[in-house]
């Protein structure tokens, strides 16, 4: 019965199988991209609106305008009570011309109907991020693997290369292949990556043991 295949070899099986150590199969001008595990959200780099405080600008702008609607609406209230005989102003508020209310007045209307519309775009976004849970390996950065053969760890990355992706998942989103990634909320949280977190493709083994 034949041999079946892993799909990877962890760096100290690889190391074993070319009788190296893992800092020089790190370090080799052959080396190949090495993979770590991640379980987390994982977004194109590019992708600001998505990734970690993308909604900042909205947040902020949406608490101004629920902030300028509170006021508008509480002198409003009071000018309209004031013109019935209802509520004498204090020193410190004018009596609006009805120029001055019908402006006050459209302002509230364009707020109260922006407000629901940022609200909407804040939870869309919540929702969509929940779509970009991965769960699998990722290539790490030159960089990692450099510090990894340095020092033995580094850490934790907040970025990497997305692999190929054979399939998606119903609802995934979909990243394209070499894509710099940036990632989020990993489970469990590690601090730092270190030689055993790291493996190789075994077509990739295959591909480099060919070519010798």
């Amino acid at each position: 019965m034949p041999t079946i295949e892993p799909l990877t070899l962890t760096l100290a099986e690889l190391a074993e199988r070319w009788n190296m150590s893992p800092q020089q199969v790190l370090e080799s001008p052959h080396a190949l991209p090495m993979y770590f595990y991640f379980d987390g959200l994982v977004f194109d780099f590019n992708d600001k609106w998505h990734r970690a405080n993308g909604d900042a600008v909205v947040e902020q702008t949406l608490e101004q305008y629920k902030t300028r609607l509170s006021t508008l609406e509480i002198d409003l209230q009071r000018q309209a009570m004031h013109k019935r005989g209802l509520l004498k102003l204090t020193q410190w508020e004018e009596a609006l011309s009805e120029e001055e209310l019908q402006s006050q007045q459209a302002e509230a209307d364009r707020l109260s109907e922006e407000i629901p519309q940022l609200s909407q775009q804040l939870k869309q976004r919540s929702e969509e991020r929940q779509r970009h849970v991965r769960n699998g390996l990722l290539r790490a950065a030159p960089r990692t693997v450099g510090e990894i053969a340095k020092r033995g760890q580094t850490r934790f990355p907040q970025f990497a290369y997305m692999p190929h992706t054979p399939a998606k998942a119903e609802g995934e989103q979909a990243i394209a292949e070499g894509a710099v990634v940036a990632l989020e909320d990993g489970f469990p949280l590690k601090e730092f990556l270190t030689t055993a977190d790291l493996v190789a493709s075994m077509a990739d083994v295959r591909l480099a043991e060919q070519r010798r």
